[in-house]
This record gives structure tokens, sequence and C-alpha cells, in this order.
């Protein structure tokens, strides 16, 4: 009896355990395609290393780097064309 509580205790601390480690893991950047030589690039890139277009630019109302095809902002969700 003591046997299968313990069991059933290691279990449990064990999902407890993998459950506080995953949340701990950063998510890996996802891999896109360049809009101006369709190469692969990483979302963190600011500029293409094949062809050197520009990748992000910072948002002209709350400064964060967003993809220059984005037609808003995902931080703050201003309109790209209200910042020129």
């Amino acid at each position: 009896m003591v046997l299968v509580f313990l069991l059933i205790l290691a279990v449990l601390c064990n999902a407890i355990r993998v459950e506080l480690d995953g949340g701990q893991e950063a998510p890996a950047p996802s891999a896109g395609l360049c809009p101006g030589c369709s190469g692969a690039v990483e979302a963190d890139w600011l500029l293409c290393p094949r062809c050197r277009e520009l990748l992000r630019e910072s948002c002209g109302v709350c400064g964060a780097a967003t993809a220059n095809w984005h037609s808003y902002c995902p931080h703050c969700g201003a309109r790209r064309e209200e910042e020129k």
C-alpha cells in the first residue's frame, strides 16, 4: 500500500516538474521568406543576408520592431501608413 502511494506521489511530482520546466522554455524564432529574394530568413533578423532587403522597422508610434510588410503594428495596432 505504501509502495503504491509513493509511486503515485512520484508520478505527480514528475508531472509538476515537467509542467514547470516547460513554461520556462523560450519559443524558437520562426523562419520566414524574404520579400525581396524569397530566401529563408529568421524572425529576429533585421535584414536579409543575401539581398539586404530591410525586414523590420521601428513602429513610429510605439517604437517596437515590426516586419516591414505588416499593415499594422502587432504591438500597438497603429496603421503603418499613419507613421509615414
